[in-house]
């Protein structure tokens, strides 16, 4: 059937729909390249103001450490001035005293503030603050040379004061091209704010200095050297009210509680008497005054790092909106191509019906049905449609007598004979050329595809990240290995090679540089082993070694060190270094060794190794066998514990150290194993850990515990009514998806209170569960309070602790039980750091009073020990009086 008339000129579909999806297309494209660009310069610019305020808080915190490195300079002048000693009225005899008391404590200052100095120019490595910061320590450097060498004080103080104002300089600049990024509302009052507390912080650290140089300066100079004094006095005063003024309430919070600290208060009443009196400034004081003062310029430097982080963050606030904007933009143009994509396929619709018949007759050809198509109707083929449908069905008229001709050729090549006469002469014209094209790349296909299936057989049984066997291949040699075992009589050995501290890498460096170390850390492994031994890595970190045939545990175990020493050796990766370490497990065949059994008993020697300390090598003997064979009874009876009842709960009180009453207890998990009498937790929690039954336990002691609140509470308002009660959660428990409900459950069930539970986690679970901070986050929206137990054993570091969604932090007993100065002045620092973001402190294993009078001295909130109590049962549990010892500790 003829659809074209004369003169008419069929429309090309090509040009029609390209005229009809490109035009908005382009439009779109135009506007989403200049959405780019804009979000671009946004991005470029909160970037560089982000660069800068961060420029400027490291420099900030390189003028405080030498702002902070000249007071013990000054210090030492003053000691060894005997003017300044006959101004505060004192004898030769109590200046010497003075100065043998002072003078050492000055010197450990003077390098614990060149320290500070030094980490603070450090730490601007690789930032725009890095050359200024070098220049400022190059100075630096030769003024501790000069003082050294007992240099002119009055010349000293002057050069360190103009290296402090001319960082303080730097820092301005800094903040004010951050400025010039054209900032928005909150990112300008930020830098602000920043620049506010860091003109305050600077004014507060040359107080001091400027103090004690006109103590040290010569007579004719003194007054001058005052006179600097009393105006850096009135200058801190000034920034201070400024900042309190008009600053941010967060950015006043955070100075207000820096410049409220002891020691803060300290030095400003010093200062204060020394700028309003005339009288000099008592040398018995002077150690008073440097001390704290040092103390003081740490919470300013700390609260100034606040206002910077604030201004980092409201900096890049820009650039995350642009971002969000832009995201909303091209998510509306994907949905406008969508629209666009949809108007093309009605418009296809209108072309369909000659297709259609096309198609059939295409799909007859290409079936080798060329004299009727699927429809039973004769095979004619019709120009209609379309130019470009037309001109197809032009040239598949012309094929298809064609094409009768290949059906002897496609029936040589279904029949294998690829090297057949037919198949090698080509059709006559350019279509007998195609098809004669197309059947030799059909040759080529197959071929191809053997190729292919090798390779696929290759990708399925090895890593594709180091090439080398992965668990299913291992799987196959171990098999292969053990057959051929039994039968030349000969052993095979095993060994299990689990990486140490690779997560560590991958969350330092990142997955890329994880990547390259297991590829560096594989082909290590293969330079280490024999040529006829298998290196497979099984996934993650986790590594297997074939060895056959295997002589002896002996040579297995020196293998397994060399494997150690190799793996250990540092690792490059880009301009870092990286370090892993390796827990060896080491298994030979016997008699009666499956390849499961073998691959077991390796795995289990280097879960051996990394309990043993990890970096070593443990073989699998007798001794392990019957240590898992004890561990899978411990489990089955722990099992048997749940069903029947045999566990039950020990209670210790804890007190609180400001009114010594009890407020609460912890729960202790006991076991009353028949024929074992009372055993203690050491001796099955660990085996409860390594499956989930340890998830049961803590279900069962969470209803166990608040049943027991209940039941207090109910006994008509007893001495135990209306304690809290903290029960342990383990870090696979925590790590599941019902710990939320089953605490749920538990309350809902007793009808307690969420606030009278506390759930204590240990600080390894912080960093072995990823998910641990969203379960703790959502527990807390329970009401139920979180505590770190044991802290100060694991990794958690103090600066996380404000983004650590818990409650209460308890001091590990080893800490508490230590009387070294070293310990005592890490339990102040965790006491001290916890409330300073609000967080309460318990003190475990208090046994001693000299315990808890430091404890008391300390400020610590709350404590529990055997001094106290020893855990008992509910029946037994009697709460101790209001202790004698607290509040009577020494001043």
């Amino acid at each position: 059937m003829q659809l074209s008339r004369p003169g008419w000129s069929v429309p090309s579909l090509q040009r029609s729909l390209l005229a009809l999806v490109l035009v908005p297309v382009v439009g779109l494209g135009g506007a989403v390249a200049l959405a780019v660009d804009a979000s671009h310069d946004v991005s470029r610019a909160a970037a560089t103001a982000a660069a800068q305020v961060r420029a400027a808080a490291l420099l900030d915190a390189v003028r405080g450490g030498v702002a902070q490195e000249v007071v013990p300079v000054l210090g030492q002048a003053v000691l060894a001035d005997p003017a300044a000693a006959a101004a505060s009225g004192l004898d030769p005899a109590a200046l010497s005293g003075i100065t043998a008391l002072a003078g050492p404590a000055i010197t450990g200052q003077l390098r614990t503030a060149q320290a500070a100095t030094d980490a603070a120019v450090a730490a601007t490595a690789g930032t725009t603050a890095a050359p200024e910061a070098g220049a400022a320590a190059a100075e630096v450097a030769r003024l501790r040379a000069l003082a050294a060498a007992g240099g002119d004080t009055t010349d000293l103080f002057t050069r360190y004061r103009a290296v402090v104002a001319d960082l303080a300089d730097r820092v301005d600049d800094h903040l004010d091209a951050a400025r010039d990024q054209s900032l928005d509302g909150p990112g300008a009052r930020a830098v602000q704010d920043l620049d506010r507390a860091q003109e305050a912080a600077t004014a507060a650290s040359l107080q001091v200095p400027l103090l004690l140089g006109s103590l040290s300066v010569p007579e004719e100079g003194r007054a001058a050297a005052r006179s600097a004094f009393l105006q850096a006095w009135g200058g801190y005063r000034a920034a201070d009210a400024v900042l309190t003024a008009r600053a941010d309430p967060a950015t006043v919070t955070t100075w207000r509680a820096a410049t409220g600290s002891d020691a803060a208060r300290q030095v400003d009443a010093l200062l204060d008497t020394a700028a309003t009196s005339q009288v000099a400034l008592p040398l018995e004081r002077f150690l008073t005054l440097t001390t704290a003062n040092s103390d003081r310029d740490a919470a300013l430097r700390a609260a100034v790092d606040t206002a910077g982080a604030r201004a980092v963050e409201a900096t890049a606030l820009p650039a995350r909106r642009t971002e969000a904007e832009l995201h909303a933009f091209l998510l509306i143009v994907l949905v406008l191509l969508l629209v666009t994509a949809g108007v093309a396929a009605v418009v296809h619709r209108f072309i369909a019906a000659p297709l259609r018949r096309l198609a059939r007759q295409a799909e007859a050809v290409r079936d080798g049905e060329l004299d009727r198509d699927h429809h039973g109707e004769r095979l004619d083929v019709v120009e209609a449609g379309p130019r470009e449908v037309r001109s197809v069905a032009r040239g598949l008229a012309a094929t298809v007598a064609g094409l009768r001709r290949v059906q002897a050729q496609a029936q040589a090549v279904a029949d294998g004979d690829l090297e057949a006469e037919v198949v090698q002469e080509p059709l006559a014209g350019s279509l007998g050329a195609v098809v004669h094209s197309s059947i030799t790349q059909m040759i080529s296909a197959i071929h191809e595809r053997e190729r292919l299936q090798v390779s696929l057989a290759h990708q399925a049984s090895h890593d594709a990240l180091t090439e080398l066997p992965n668990r299913a291949g291992a799987g196959t040699l171990i098999e292969r290995a053990m057959h051929r075992a039994g039968r030349t009589g000969r052993a095979v050995g095993l060994l299990f090679v689990d990486l140490d501290h690779f997560k560590a890498v991958n969350d330092s460096l990142g997955h890329a540089a994880g990547d390259e170390l297991l590829r560096v850390v594989s082909a290590r492994m293969e330079a280490t082993v024999r040529g006829g031994d298998a290196v497979c890595r099984l996934g993650g970190d986790e590594f297997v070694v074939l060895v056959e045939p295997a002589e002896d545990h002996r040579q297995l175990v020196e293998l397994g060190q060399r494997l150690i020493a190799a793996v250990s050796a540092p690792v490059r990766v880009g301009d870092r270094t990286a370090r892993v370490g390796a827990s060896v497990g080491v298994a030979i065949s016997g008699p009666g060794t499956t390849p499961e059994r073998l691959l077991q008993d390796a795995d289990a020697a280097a879960y051996r190794a990394k309990e043993s300390g990890r970096g070593v090598v443990e073989v699998f003997d007798e001794d392990l066998r019957r240590e898992l064979a004890e561990q899978a009874e411990t489990e089955d009876a722990l099992r048997r514990a749940l069903e029947e009842g045999e566990l039950l709960l020990h209670y210790q009180p804890v007190l609180d150290l400001v009114t010594g009453r009890a407020t609460g207890v912890e729960a202790l998990v006991r076991w009353a194993r028949p024929g074992h009498g009372l055993v203690p937790p050491d001796a099955f929690i660990p085996t409860a850990e390594r499956s989930d039954l340890v998830c049961d336990l803590g279900r069962w002691a969470l209803g166990a515990a608040l049943d027991q609140l209940t039941r207090w509470d109910a006994a008509d308002g007893g001495e135990l009514a209306g304690l809290g009660v903290a029960v342990n959660v383990s870090g696979r428990h925590l790590a599941g998806r019902h710990l939320l409900e089953d605490v749920a459950d538990a309350l809902a069930a007793s009808g307690v209170d969420p606030t009278r539970l506390t759930l204590e986690i240990t600080e390894t679970v912080l960093v072995d569960v990823p998910s641990a901070l969203d379960q703790l986050r959502a527990l807390r929206a329970l009401g139920v309070k979180i505590a770190i137990d044991d802290f100060g054993t694991g990794y958690t570091s103090i600066g996380q602790l404000p983004e650590l969604p818990v409650d209460v932090l308890k001091i590990d007993r080893s800490f508490v039980a230590t009387p070294g100065p070293g310990h005592a002045d890490l339990v102040r620092l965790v006491i001290s750091a916890a409330h300073s973001f609000d967080l309460g402190v318990v003190a475990e294993g208090i046994e001693e009073n000299d315990q808890l009078h430091r404890l008391v001295a300390d400020s610590c909130d709350a404590g529990q020990g055997f001094l106290f109590a020893r855990p008992v049962a509910p029946g037994d549990l009697v709460l101790p009086g209001p202790c004698p010892s607290v509040g009577a500790a020494p001043a």
